[in-house]
Formats: structure tokens, C-alpha cells, sequence
């Protein structure tokens, strides 16, 4: 078992006091969001469809220099979405992480997936702005390589929704004109609760194996590149895709 390592980005810029909203933040990627972020002194409110697992976040993240506040949201459901910022609109909240969405192996058409994955990116990113304007420095959200630098065997609406997010995300940059600043991350092949099942599978290894790094990523590997974009360090990187992905979609064996 791979131990994921307790990453502090203090040193980007990150200061005591600053807070962030972490969707999809009890498992996978957002889960390592949330601890990057925390254990850099910002207090995170973690908002997540699975109760359980948000607690064990809490628990795990109990010592960390960043506060952590958990809260079961659907972010699918625009009603769940305004209650929940409207409980932290006393707050001053500078990070936004749009992470929480249907896993790719959903069974629905298309209209309703990217109605899911982008309306509720974009429910999400409106409400922050209309509550945080002043003070938002930056929003991440997690793609895909799918429907971006790769056409895989997925659901048709996967790739149709990724698309939607990395446009949605291009056009808030410049429509917001760094205030705050929008970028996008674009995973390959990575293991989470939801994927480790299938990623064990005898041909999944094999293909992983002919990867130009001859493995899968890991959750935190795209975790810390969301993390930078996040932070000042980053202060003037703005609508861009990052790829995180292991070189993967360049190589004629994947």
C-alpha cells in the first residue's frame, strides 16, 4: 500500500486564516485537497455527499495547523448548494476547489451529465462569487484528459462534460479577469476508492504498465498540482488545462 505523504504547502503563499471550500473533499483527489490545504494553515470546509467519510476526514485532519468543517452537500442539487454557502456567508473564503462530480462510470445521457458535472460547477463557482467577490484569489477545477487530450472508451456524456468544465473554466478567466483566477486540472489514470476495483483488473495492469512512467497516478500527485494552481505562488497562471497524467496521452501505447 502506497503512503500518501503529509505535504505542506505553507511556503506558496498560503497564510493562516485564509479559507477554502473543497468539493468531493471525503475521498480521492479532494480528500487530498484537504490535506494539503490544512496542513498549510488553511481552514478548509469540506463539503461531500458521504457523511462517514467526511467524519474520518475530520479525525484525520484533527491536528492540522488549518481548522477543518465538514458538511454533507449534493452538489448536483442547486437547493443543497445555496444552504450550504448561505450557513458561511459571514465567513471570508479566498479558495474555491470544484472537485465533486458523477463518476465517469454513471450510466445517463448526455444532457444530464454535463447538466451535473458543469451546472454544478457552475452552481458552485456563481454562489462563491456572488458571496466572496471581495476577497475569492482562486478557483481549481478537476477535469479530465477525457473529451480534452484523449478520446476514451467512456460514456458519452464523460468527455462531452469534461470539455464543458475546461471551457466553462477558460471563459471565467477572462470573463473575471483574474479576480479571481480560474485554471483547470486534467487527471489521467487515477486510483481512488472509486477506481481501485477496476484498475486492478489484469488488463488495466498491463496497460498502466506500458505508460511512459509504467504506473497509474496517485490522488495526491494530482492534489499537489491543484494545490499550486491554488495558491499565490501561482499568481499569474490563469485559464490554463494542467495535464497530470504521467505523459500518458502522448504515448502510443496507452
Amino acid at each position: 500500500m502506497t503512503v500518501e505523504p503529509a505535504y505542506d504547502f505553507s511556503g506558496l503563499g498560503f497564510e493562516p486564516g485564509q479559507a477554502a471550500v473543497v468539493s468531493g473533499a471525503a475521498s480521492g483527489i479532494g480528500r487530498s485537497v484537504a490535506g494539503i490545504l490544512a496542513r498549510s494553515g488553511v481552514s478548509v470546509l469540506a463539503w461531500d455527499i458521504n457523511a462517514e467519510r467526511l467524519e474520518a476526514l475530520a479525525q484525520d485532519l484533527a491536528s492540522a495547523k488549518g481548522t477543518v468543517m465538514c458538511r454533507r452537500v449534493d452538489t448536483s442539487v442547486d437547493a443543497e448548494i445555496d444552504r450550504a454557502w448561505q450557513d458561511v456567508a459571514g465567513m471570508e473564503i479566498q479558495y474555491l476547489v470544484n472537485n465533486a462530480g458523477p463518476p465517469s462510470t454513471t450510466p445517463m445521457s448526455v444532457s444530464d451529465g454535463v447538466r451535473q458535472a458543469v451546472g454544478g460547477y457552475a452552481a458552485m463557482t456563481e454562489a462563491f462569487l456572488g458571496a466572496h467577490a471581495t476577497e475569492a484569489a482562486s478557483v481549481v477545477f478537476t477535469a479530465s484528459i477525457a473529451g480534452n487530450l484523449r478520446v476514451d472508451a467512456t460514456p458519452d456524456w464523460y468527455p462531452a462534460a469534461k470539455a464543458g468544465v475546461v471551457g466553462y473554466s477558460r471563459h471565467l478567466a477572462v470573463k473575471l479577469r483574474g479576480r479571481p483566477r480560474v485554471n483547470a486540472v486534467a487527471p489521467g489514470g487515477t486510483v481512488t476508492e472509486r477506481t481501485a476495483g477496476a484498475f486492478a483488473a489484469p488488463a488495466n495492469v498491463e496497460r498502466f504498465a506500458k505508460y511512459p512512467m509504467g504506473r497509474h497516478g496517485q490522488p495526491w500527485e494530482v492534489a499537489t498540482a491543484i494545490c499550486y494552481l491554488l495558491s499565490p505562488a501561482a499568481s499569474f497562471i490563469n485559464g490554463v488545462l494542467l495535464p497530470v497524467e504521467g505523459a500518458s496521452t502522448w504515448s502510443s501505447n496507452s
